[in-house]
């Protein structure tokens, strides 16, 4: 409202200079004054206003307004002047701005400066008028005032009007608040019977003292607190098909029901009830917050039955580690917090002689630095570990554990305590030792046979899956390692020959058909070249009932060489020595049947001695060629004792 008295006031001052300046120019003066005042006093009230000082503007707008009417009327002749009745319209500004006692106030203040001119008249004191008006700048001037008046209850009136437009609005708005906040109030008890009803169900589940048919009995009596309508209310919570009820749960069409399960199966239901219809909320007769405070509530359960089969799970664990195992849990510092009995009993320490006490008191010195790398390497990242260790006892004997040592982390991922499980494992130990002394007598033994020994299984499609194989004696093996085939079983069937591994194939088939034994012979590619094989098998049941073959493969190659040049040799002798041989018989027997002249038996003698040369050579060729096979089969076999050594077979 200041804001929009200093533009009136600032308009009503402008037209009065404005009929200043056109009636009395002469006065230029006075109304350039009047002019240069009137700007003032709008742009400091505008600035205050902006400021926010909008109390301090109302009461020196008044003022300043008032003191620029006034002060100009004792040269304008007084109370004649047609200025003063502007007064009015500042006393309704005071009134507008700084309610009735401000309107109040400035009225007293114009009485009396009105009657103190009226007594300078009176008395002479009234300087002479310096504007003299005529009877139409008199109604001018009376005019001013009174259309700045009806400006100003036009404004007061339809501001009035806004005003009270406005507190309709407002009143409105606040009965709409109201009932707003009544439902809001309504509705914050009915949030609070729920969150009572949940704290008070979560107590009693937290109650470890209580029994569990009462908590859920108690619980089951606690529930109907939670709804809208509790007097007509009634509830029963069934848990792992034991039902736990109010006195007044009855059959009913207005319920609602929330069932679930543990994480070990065991059911949870939770079952609301109205005796009678009440009026539909939310989908039917039940809240959407009643609907989710059976949820909650239904969880709540759920959570304290899972904690209490986790604690019945680990006390189970605790009894069976107990007794299976020694146990210890260890500071981060690596001192001694809890052990049970069995970690007492293996190591030989009492309790009170081992809590507090660092590892160190069990190290048996066996193990060298680096062996416990990475059981560090695990720690640091907050691992499990699972490793085996000499320990030492407390009266000096030895033993060894198999020990998995877990870290516990807090919510900053920093490890505040270790559990460690054992497991005495000091007899296995020492029998590994004998099975390992066995082992390397056994590996002795099958190194020195000749070609390698192998345990195997067939599939129903003829391949083998190799369980062993030794390396046996030979120079010339396979291009993988024992090693290899024990991690890839089938590599055997891969290196086989082309053209023999169906042959190998169909021998497997019949012999995992007939749990019969294995013997063939095959090819395989080792190292680019073919060389022969020749496995030998018997079938035999493990405890399982499983069949597995045992037996040895052996190099054949220079046998199959000796044997087929044995063959070649014989081949050659029926087949090359034989031409000759006729040829021979034939002009001998030629001889001997015709009477021949010298000539004719010296050309067929000449002829008999070519071929004999041919003959001699090929025997000479073929002396040198089985000698060369036969050293290079030495190996394999020596025939040379049985050789007869006379110069033929025929003597």
């Amino acid at each position: 409202m200041v804001f929009v008295l200093t533009i009136l006031w600032s308009v009503v001052i402008g037209v009065i200079v404005s009929v200043g300046f056109y009636f009395f120019p002469h006065l230029w003066m006075r109304w350039f004054t009047f002019l240069s005042t009137s700007i003032f006093i709008a742009a400091f009230h505008l600035t205050l206003i902006k400021f926010g000082y909008i109390r301090t503007a109302s009461w020196s707008l008044t003022i300043m307004v008032w003191l620029l009417i006034t002060i100009p009327c004792l040269s304008s002749g007084g109370m004649n002047a047609p200025g003063i009745l502007s007064q009015m319209s500042v006393i309704l500004t005071a009134g507008f701005l700084l309610g009735w006692r401000g309107g109040l106030l400035f009225c007293i203040l114009s009485v009396s400066a009105n009657f103190g001119m009226v007594y300078m008249e009176q008395i002479g004191s009234l300087p002479p008028p310096t504007v003299v008006h005529t009877p139409l700048t008199r109604w001018i001037g009376a005019f001013i005032p009174f259309g700045t008046i009806l400006g100003l209850q036009y404004y007061a009136t339809n501001h009035l009007r806004t005003s009270l437009i406005t507190m309709q609005r407002e009143i409105r708005k606040r009965e709409e608040a109201e009932a707003i906040k009544n439902q809001t109030i309504g509705n914050l008890k009915e949030r609070i019977k729920e969150l009572n009803t949940l704290y008070t169900v979560s107590k009693i589940l937290q109650d470890e003292g209580f029994r569990s048919k009462k908590q859920f009995q108690k619980i089951a009596e606690i529930i109907p607190n939670g709804w809208q309508y509790p007097d007509i209310t009634s509830a029963c919570v069934c848990v792992a098909g034991i039902p736990y009820a109010t006195n007044n749960f009855e059959s009913s069409a207005y319920f609602q029901k929330a069932e679930g399960k543990t994480t070990k199966g065991t059911t949870i239901c939770i079952e609301v009830r109205y005796s009678q219809q009440m009026p539909n909320a939310d989908e039917g007769p039940f809240l959407r917050e009643e609907r989710d405070l059976i949820s909650m509530l239904l969880e709540l359960l759920k959570l304290a039955v899972e904690r209490r089969e986790q604690k019945a799970e680990l006390k189970d664990y605790k009894y069976a580690l107990d007794i299976g195992y020694s146990v210890a849990i260890s500071e981060n510092s690596g001192s001694f917090s809890f052990v049970n009995k069995n970690f007492c009993e293996i190591s030989k320490f009492t309790a009170n002689e081992l809590l507090g006490k660092n590892h160190d008191v069990l190290w048996s010195g066996i193990h060298p630095p680096e062996y416990f790398n990475e059981l560090r390497s695990a720690m640091k990242d907050g691992k499990p570990f699972q490793g085996e260790f000499c320990n030492k006892a407390k009266d000096g004997s030895l033993y060894w554990v198999d020990t998995t040592i877990v870290p516990f982390l807090d919510e900053n991922r920093k490890i505040y305590q270790f559990l460690s499980i054992n497991h005495d494992i000091t007899e296995r130990k020492n029998s590994e030792e004998k099975i390992r002394r066995s082992e390397e007598l056994l590996r002795k033994i099958t190194s020195q046979i000749p070609g390698n020994t192998y345990m195997f299984e067939i599939e129903e499609n003829g391949h083998i899956n190799v369980l062993f194989m030794s390396h046996g004696s030979e120079t010339q093996k396979e291009v993988y390692e024992v090693d290899d085939i024990i991690k890839r079983p089938t590599l055997v069937n891969a290196e086989c020959y082309e053209n023999d591994k169906d042959k190998f194939t169909q021998a497997m088939i019949e012999a995992n058909k007939t749990q019969t034994a294995v013997s063939v012979q095959y090819r395989v590619v080792v190292n680019g070249k073919i060389r022969w094989r020749w496995m030998q098998a018997l079938p035999e049941k493990d405890v399982n009932g499983h069949t597995l073959w045992y037996g040895a493969t052996t190099d054949i190659t220079l046998l199959i060489d000796y044997i087929t040049s044995i063959e070649q040799i014989i081949f050659d002798i029926g087949h090359v020595i034989r031409r000759p041989i006729s040829t021979m018989l034939g002009m001998t027997q030629l001889i001997l049947d015709h009477d021949l002249s010298v000539e004719e038996i010296k050309e067929i003698s000449e002829n008999l001695n070519f071929i004999s040369q041919e003959l001699n050579n090929f025997v000479v060729e073929l002396n040198t060629a089985y000698n060369q096979k036969r050293n290079e089969a030495k190996s394999v076999i020596d025939i040379s004792p049985s050789i007869d050594k006379r110069d033929n077979l025929f003597k």
